[in-house]
């Protein structure tokens, strides 16, 4: 196993680190909006719509990593069904908790996410979740199977509202 470099090695417990790491996530995600809004003053539209092109095919190049490490078999992703095995895995990452599915079928998967570590920050920017994370979910169900397609959330955090839910479904023949 490869050695730890020096800069990583903190003087402190894992739970410690975990505190001061949460800190760094506020930090950052006050640092995006601020760019954000910055990008959206000087280049308006143009600034956004590239934005999102950028992310959405983050999310395509995404697809392929978050499936192996989530364990999945393109076979996974024949329909809806398979969606919880690869969004579950990047939401536990996240500290994204859920509880259940508002539709889990093989024509449908819809989710409502309850916790999310940026939305204090990214509140006062609120589109940021649909330039970034919509687009980038977007992405990566194109990836998986040519057939899901997702319009976005419909709630979000960010907004006001109690979770973030967002659906893809398979398009028929």
């Amino acid at each position: 196993m490869k050695e730890k470099p020096d800069y990583e090695k903190y003087p402190v417990s894992e739970e410690e680190m975990g505190k001061r790491y949460k800190n760094w996530t506020e930090s950052l995600a006050r640092q995006i909006v601020v760019i954000y809004n910055i990008g959206k003053e000087v280049g308006g539209e143009k600034f956004i719509e590239r934005l999102k092109k950028e992310y959405r095919e983050l999310g395509k190049r995404d697809a392929v990593m978050w499936t192996k490490l989530a364990g999945c078999k393109p076979d996974d992703f024949k329909d809806c069904l398979g969606l919880p095995k690869v969004y579950n895995y990047i939401d536990d990452r996240f500290a994204n908790f859920w509880n259940g599915y508002v539709e889990n079928t093989p024509e449908a998967f819809e989710k409502e996410i309850n916790t999310c570590p940026i939305t204090k920050p990214w509140s006062k920017a609120p589109e940021l979740c649909e330039v970034f994370l919509g687009e980038s979910l977007k992405g990566m169900a194109e990836t998986l199977n040519p057939k899901f397609k997702t319009k976005g959330f419909s709630k979000c955090l960010t907004k006001g509202d109690k979770c973030c839910r967002y659906r893809v479904e398979l398009e028929g023949d």
